[in-house]
């Protein structure tokens, strides 16, 4: 008659392990379903949503470092092929009026003159020694990188930097912070430089029209 071993009871450090395993898959099974979403996949889908804006406008603040420097209230607003820009002082005084369209821009100083051209970077630079590259701006300034020559996404899945040679300088732009409270999420704080040139940018309200 065969013999019948006893089955040996489990030990304690046998229970352990019984009640660890359990534990163990679900902590991995939940790292499985939490990884977060590509920041590629993130950005295509934000890009499509900025490329549908063609009508915005911005209020906030900029201050210049260059050959001049200065503060003052922005407000910038960007329709179909047309751009306007009006830089106030801290007391509502007009520092620069501009009109831009294609081959036809618009400016008016801070002694109230009016003066035409056709580029309006230069136009600027001529008049008041102010550097700000205006044809990238419309769509640099929601942090759409059109014509940039690199740019990198941060960790949203939106464009953190970007950088672009114009004539000879090269113009860097750094998103420092977006503002989630508008859809799409928009570009809050900015510093646009070139050598030479520092542009700090603080938008405080978006209009999406």
């Amino acid at each position: 008659m065969p013999v019948t071993q006893p089955i040996a009871a489990p030990t304690s450090n046998t229970r352990k392990y019984r009640l660890l395993l359990p534990l163990l898959f679900t902590v991995l099974a939940g790292c499985a379903t939490q990884a977060p979403q590509t920041s590629s996949t993130d950005w295509e889908s934000h890009q499509a949503e900025l490329e549908k804006l063609d009508s915005y406008q911005a209020k906030g603040k900029l201050g210049y470092k260059g050959s001049q420097r200065f503060g003052a209230n922005l407000i910038w607003e960007t329709q179909p092929n047309k751009d306007h820009l009006l830089l106030t002082s801290f007391l509502g005084s007009t520092l620069l009026k501009l009109d831009a369209a294609p081959n036809q821009v618009t400016l008016v100083n801070n002694e109230g003159k009016t003066f035409q051209g056709t580029d309006a970077q230069a136009l600027i630079q001529q008049l008041t020694d102010i550097n700000l590259p205006i044809e990238q701006m419309r769509d640099w300034l929601i942090g759409l990188p059109t014509a940039a020559d690199t740019y990198q996404l941060n960790g949203e899945g939106r464009v953190g930097y970007l950088a672009k040679q114009i004539d000879d300088k090269l113009w860097q732009l750094d998103y420092n912070e977006y503002d989630y409270s508008v859809t799409p999420g928009l570009p809050k704080r900015m510093v646009l430089s070139t050598t030479g040139v520092s542009i700090t940018l603080v938008i405080n309200n978006w209009s999406i029209k």
